[in-house]
């Protein structure tokens, strides 16, 4: 298969998975956030997650100088009756927000959308961790960004895609193409098999829940690809710790901007491969 062919296969492939007919593949996942933030309006503010984003969510607006609020959320899941109230008192050019929150907390989506038309805000959905779920609806999105770095659903080490439901929006996108013709190739590849990884990993997550039920496992029944354990005593975030040890799983220590606002543990079931199982 040609770079074009491979381009184009990709395009094909996002465009049904997003349900947007206009589609980019970028060299990063940031590029995909730069492009869209650099479309909205400097005197108007963009709205991000308290919790539950990017590291880029913060980092990037404010390297271009556009003014930030955060939306308050409930374990990684936007408040509504907090988003509203933002809509209502600030001139908003649009929210970015990451579905499922944190990579663990699914958030309202079409709630989110429709007060956002209401208050005539653009809704920016980033879908590196839901691409290939019912999670990632294009119907509640103008614009879709994604990233197809290390420890993505799609994990090709390089590039992104952006994409929109709406050609003047799209039209208005300043972006560079991803033209590496390797990274094109894994991209597909890993495209390919994106919803046997889903599945691996659904079951993985399982797994962990229910050998850890007995603990505080925040938003356990909810589609997600790692697993945030809340703790209240050093001897509880031991037993999890051990329990990750013993069973080769990586993980991290909250409060995490991109996980929750406290303490707890993630075990990044997401980083798994069908080649590391869970030791049971």
């Amino acid at each position: 298969m040609t770079d074009s062919e491979s381009k184009e296969a990709i395009k094909h492939e996002l465009q049904r998975r997003t349900q947007h007919n206009f589609v980019v593949i970028t060299t990063r996942g940031d590029a995909a956030i730069k492009a869209a933030l650099a479309i909205l309006p400097k005197e108007k503010t963009l709205l991000i997650p308290q919790e539950g984003g990017w590291l880029s969510y913060p980092k990037i607006p404010k390297e271009k100088k556009i003014p930030v609020q955060e939306v308050h959320c409930i374990d990684a899941k936007i408040d509504l009756n907090d988003l509203e109230q933002k809509l209502k008192l600030t001139r908003c050019s649009a929210l970015l927000y990451q579905n499922p929150g944190g990579y663990f907390a699914e958030q309202p989506m079409k709630e989110i959308y429709q007060l956002c038309q209401k208050y005539h805000c653009l809704v920016i959905l980033d879908a590196s961790g839901s691409i290939g779920t019912p999670l990632c609806d294009g119907c509640f999105a103008d614009i879709i960004v994604g990233s197809f770095g290390e420890w993505k659903l799609v994990e090709a080490g390089k590039g992104g895609f952006i994409s929109s439901k709406d050609k003047r929006i799209f039209d208005s996108l300043d972006l560079k193409e991803l033209d590496d013709g390797e990274a094109l190739a894994t991209i597909k590849e890993n495209l390919d098999i994106l919803d046997r990884r889903i599945y691996f990993l659904k079951q993985q997550r399982e797994k962990v829940i229910s050998d850890l039920k007995e603990y505080s496992i925040i938003h356990p029944k909810d589609l997600g690809f790692v697993v945030v354990i809340a703790f209240s005593s050093i001897s509880e975030k031991e037993k999890i710790i051990n329990y990750c040890m013993k069973s080769a799983l990586e993980w991290t220590e909250c409060p995490r901007y991109i996980r929750v606002q406290r303490q707890a543990i993630s075990i990044e079931v997401k980083r798994l491969q069908e080649n590391k199982l869970i030791i049971k």
